[in-house]
């Protein structure tokens, strides 16, 4: 491959990277009815629940928000008091004069609309038969796909990721066969590449089936990505921008210059996660 082709080959692998919203959006969709199943979790829990979230969170965001003024990345010239509350309260979507310190934050916001729905809503989906709960899951999708709901900032503009996530969930939780939760993913995905795009639909379908599928433990390499992979998304943006900063006065060969500039993200996420979000998640697991 030419230095030409690899350029073309980098750029599109940068560009796909948001492909990975989606993953994390199924993964939540797995992860958090998963997790609530383990505690026969009821309603009554909803403030107790929201607690170990935010405190699971916020740290980590708050001291990303943190390095980003230190950084020089967000001026300190530009601070404005209202923004810095709508970027703490993941709410500076709701304002058109404020904007997210961070064009990634923007996933924090849909996921806390997602935990609301699902420590209010989740005990009467487990109330019902499995086959309710899921038609009830996708159906709301269905139904925003058809209403042509495009609302950026809305969680139910991306509830197909959650609700492939859920359909996962179901069946390891043994409520539904692995060959059924199949046949509701193929359908429903078929439905989301008819409304929305294939690759929409594709990868949600691809992410639920490696959940059910691969469900071993995973190597210490995968583990230890699984371990800081929530520093390695705070955190990428500023340390792609410092690294290439620093590196292009020295590399131009992009055949060495795009896997070291993971190396330097995997590498800044490994010191975020040991400094900042390790003893946070130690201290928050004693609750």
């Amino acid at each position: 491959m030419n230095a030409e082709a690899y350029s073309v080959v980098v750029k599109q692998l940068f560009m796909s990277g948001q492909l990975g919203v989606s993953i994390f959006f199924v993964i939540s969709g797995f992860v958090l009815p998963y997790s609530l199943s383990k505690i026969n979790y009821t309603v009554a829990g909803f403030p107790y629940f929201m607690l170990k979230r935010l405190l699971r969170i916020e740290p980590p965001y708050w001291a990303t928000i943190a390095l980003l003024f230190i950084s020089g990345l967000v001026p300190w010239q530009s601070f404005n008091i209202q923004q810095f509350g709508a970027n703490i309260f993941h709410i500076a979507a709701l304002y058109k004069d404020h904007s997210w310190y961070s064009p990634i934050f923007w996933t924090l916001a849909i996921e806390f609309q997602y935990y609301i729905l699902l420590g209010l809503f989740y005990p009467l989906l487990m109330r019902g038969r499995p086959v309710v709960s899921i038609l009830i899951v996708c159906g709301i999708s269905v139904i925003c796909m058809f209403a042509k709901l495009n609302i950026p900032d809305l969680v139910f503009t991306y509830w197909y990721d959650f609700a492939a996530g859920y359909v996962g969930f179901m069946c390891v939780i043994n409520k539904i066969r692995l060959q059924t939760a199949v046949i509701y993913l193929t359908v429903f995905c078929a439905i989301v590449v008819w409304q929305v795009s294939i690759i929409t639909g594709v990868l949600p379908f691809v992410t639920t089936l490696v959940i059910l599928l691969f469900k071993q433990k995973p190597c210490k390499p995968l583990l230890f990505l699984g371990n800081i992979s929530y520093s390695l998304y705070l955190t990428h943006t500023i340390a792609i921008f410092f690294f290439l900063k620093f590196a292009k006065a020295y590399l131009s060969n992009q055949v060495i210059l795009f896997p070291l500039t993971i190396l330097s993200c995997v590498g800044f996420a490994a010191l975020f996660y040991t400094i900042i979000e390790k003893p946070i998640l130690r201290r928050s697991k004693k609750l």
